[in-house]
Formats: C-alpha cells, sequence, structure tokens
C-alpha cells in the first residue's frame, strides 16, 4: 500500500507561561483586527461522499489541475479520485492489502540468529491523483527463507538528499504512507528489513515528483500558509474521533482552533477562547459540519465523520452555527438538541504532525 506522507514532529512547549509567550509572538491571525473578512470564496464543492477512487498503473490524465505533466515510472501506480473530493490518505489506504509481519514468519525461521539477507523487492509508490501531500509506499512480502519483523522506510527531499539528511520511518507491515509532502516537488525512497539481529540491505532509490497544489483549495492567509503550532490543549476526548498530535493555530474570530490528529489529513476540529481554556466541539445546526472546514483555511466543503456519535454522547457544552462565514455561538450542543457535531473532518488541507 503506497501512501506519500512526511511526518512532521511534535515538540513539547514548557509550562504554560513560556506556551503563551511563544504562541503570542509566533501565531499570527488569518486576518489582522483591522481587516474585514475576504469576500465569500468560489461557490463551495460538496465532498460528503467517498472518493470512490480506482486503481491504475497510469494516471487518467497526463496534467494535473494547473496544467503540469504528472509524474509516470514503471513503478508508479496512479488512484483516481472525484476531483471535487477532498484528498483522503484513509480512502487510498484502503485500496491496498495489510500484510501483518508476524502472520507471515514461520516459526522454523525463528531460528535463524542473523539481520534480514534480502533487499525488499517489488517496491512500488501509490499516489492519489490531485494529492500532491502523501504517497503510499508497497513493496512485497519477504522471501521465505528471511527473518523479518520490520521495515525502515528512508526518505528525503531533493535539498536533503545533496546533504545526505535521509528521515528513516518505521513500518510494521508491507506498506507505508509518507505524508507532509511539498507541491511540485521531487522526493527519493528507499526500503530496508529488519529484525531483532540488525538491518538488512538496502532496496534501490525510487524517486517521485509531487504535483500541483490545487489552487481553489487552500483560503491563503495574508503572510503565506497558516501557522500550527504544537500545542496539548484540554478537550472532551469522547467527542474526538481522532488520538493523535494537537496543534492550534488563530482565526480571525479571535479565538483558537485546535486540530487532532488521525493522520494529516483527517483531524478532529475544536475551538477556544484562550490557550488555558478548554478547547470545544463546533456543532452544525444544518449539516454535518462540512463548512467548518473554513476553520483550517479551506474553501471545501469537506468529508466528516457521522453525527451518531454526538447522538451517543450527553448533551455537552460547545459551540455551533449554520453557515460558512456565519460567526459561532456558545451553547449546548449534541444529544437531544438541533446542534449535532462529529468526530472527525478531511478538508484536502494536510496539517503537520506525528501520531
Amino acid at each position: 500500500m503506497a501512501c506519500c506522507c512526511v511526518s512532521g514532529s511534535s515538540r513539547g512547549l514548557g509550562n504554560a507561561h513560556r506556551d503563551l509567550l511563544f504562541l503570542d509572538e509566533f501565531l499570527i491571525p488569518t486576518y489582522t483586527a483591522a481587516r474585514a473578512p475576504p469576500s465569500p470564496p468560489p461557490a463551495p464543492r460538496k465532498n460528503t461522499q467517498p472518493c470512490q477512487g480506482t486503481s491504475t498503473g497510469s494516471p487518467s490524465s497526463a496534467l494535473d489541475l494547473t496544467g503540469k505533466k504528472r509524474f509516470t515510472a514503471p513503478y508508479m501506480n496512479y488512484i483516481q479520485k472525484d476531483p471535487g473530493a477532498p484528498c483522503s490518505l484513509t480512502e487510498a489506504l484502503e485500496y491496498l492489502q495489510v500484510d501483518i509481519l508476524g502472520q507471515l514468519m514461520d516459526k522454523d525461521i525463528a531460528n535463524h540468529r542473523q539481520p534480514p539477507k534480502n533487499k525488499p523487492h517489488n517496491i512500488t509508490v501509490v499516489a492519489m491523483e490531485g494529492c500532491h501531500s502523501f504517497v503510499i509506499l508497497d513493496w512485497a512480502r519477504p522471501l521465505k527463507d528471511d527473518m523479518v519483523s520490520g521495515y525502515m522506510v528512508h526518505s528525503a527531499s531533493y535539498d536533503d538528499v545533496l546533504n545526505n539528511r535521509w528521515a528513516a520511518l518505521d513500518s510494521q507491515g508491507t506498506h507505508l504512507a509518507v505524508e507532509n509532502l511539498k507541491p511540485n516537488s521531487r522526493y527519493y525512497f528507499k526500503v530496508q528489513a529488519k529484525n531483532v539481529f540488525g538491518l538488512g540491505p538496502v532496496s534501490e532509490t525510487l524517486t517521485y515528483v509531487t504535483e500541483s497544489d490545487d489552487p481553489l483549495l487552500i483560503e491563503r492567509p495574508p503572510g503565506g500558509e497558516p501557522i500550527w503550532i504544537p500545542f496539548s490543549f484540554k478537550y472532551n476526548h469522547a467527542h474526538s474521533g481522532c488520538k493523535g498530535s494537537q496543534y492550534v493555530k488563530r482565526t480571525w474570530y479571535r479565538k483558537f482552533v485546535g486540530v487532532i490528529l488521525c493522520n494529516s489529513l483527517r483531524y478532529k476540529i475544536f475551538m477556544g477562547e484562550g490557550l488555558r481554556e478548554p478547547f470545544y466541539s463546533i456543532a452544525d445546526t444544518s449539516g454535518q459540519g462540512e463548512d467548518h472546514c473554513q476553520f483550517v483555511d479551506s474553501y471545501f466543503d469537506g468529508r466528516t465523520g457521522p453525527v451518531y456519535q454526538s447522538n451517543a454522547l450527553p448533551a455537552a457544552q460547545g459551540f455551533y452555527r449554520s453557515h460558512r462565514q456565519e460567526p459561532v455561538r456558545f451553547g449546548t450542543i449534541g444529544r437531544r438538541t438541533p446542534h449535532p457535531f462529529v468526530g472527525w473532518y478531511e478538508c484536502g488541507v494536510p496539517i503537520p504532525g506525528k501520531w
């Protein structure tokens, strides 16, 4: 299973006082107080259905959304998706068969007290059309006479290769997603088997060039990209379908948006008045939160989890609204209210993190 994703590292910020100083210095609002919010974006593209893609060796179109030629190679496979749907790493992984190494190891191989002897073979790179931020690396099962308990996947950008700086990611199966890749950038990948006795030989190096960013997807704040800062905020754990790293940023609502990652493209969105205060779910009075992707600077009406989670939980305090661009209100949300909330969102915007 091939999925392209480079995990950023999550760093602690020390005590609460230092947290606030750090965030006040580096977190910039999406819009300054003197600047009014921009005019409404183009009509949003509804994306409440699965991507319903198909896996194929070649892309359905030789060009990406901006007219740039897509990268092709004998080891490349492309997954097609609805052009109007947000990118979903979770959807892409469903196309790949999962092999658990512990189930593949024969009992008699456990007597081989040596590192793996063979290079990983039949490595492919799987990309989803229109999604520059991730790829999935997929490779064949280990040979029958080799004892393999896991793999090290080495990845590097073009500049990192020139400086011999490779990031190493661990995989317990025969695939790994590499996330948070930049658009229009060249990356290199190689795979190495391992067991308790050491590392085996390294595979050949594969290269891949990412597609362009979707020019209609992201609402760019003044000064460039949104700034997400690692920060552990307080929240109701029962409200989140994701359990990974936490990030925060400011918004033009004069509030903080917090996210908890499932992966770089699926996350739970919360909102809080201040960093020392609890962060709350955001409910939707006329939908399932599709327009809440605005809070992570996406024009998409994204995909969301089902509302049954909020219906199964006791009513709680939180924010709610009905439509995009509408300010949020604070009150009772969830069960027995007209304001349901969801456990995760997919907005097409990758948020860095490690989970």
